[in-house]
């Protein structure tokens, strides 16, 4: 039975163009995780985005330490 891919042609096509743009700048991963890595620290984030994300953490709280945390410190 033919296995089907769970990407679709436009992903594939889009996954495909990635990795010829990262050999042809004679660039190699060992994995995609370090694709993903590079990719995002050569894209720059809209100043939209950007402000709304800091917002987004200064107003989230932080989680409760647990009881084992206060003992030590």
């Amino acid at each position: 039975m033919k296995q089907q891919s769970k990407l679709s042609a436009r992903q594939q096509e889009e996954q495909t163009a990635e990795l010829r743009a990262a050999k042809a700048a004679g660039r190699q991963f060992d994995s995609v995780e370090e694709l993903i890595r590079y990719d995002a620290g050569q894209t720059l984030v809209p100043p939209g985005i950007a402000q709304r994300l800091r917002q987004s953490i200064s107003q989230s709280e932080s989680p409760p330490r647990g009881w084992w945390r206060r003992l030590l410190d």
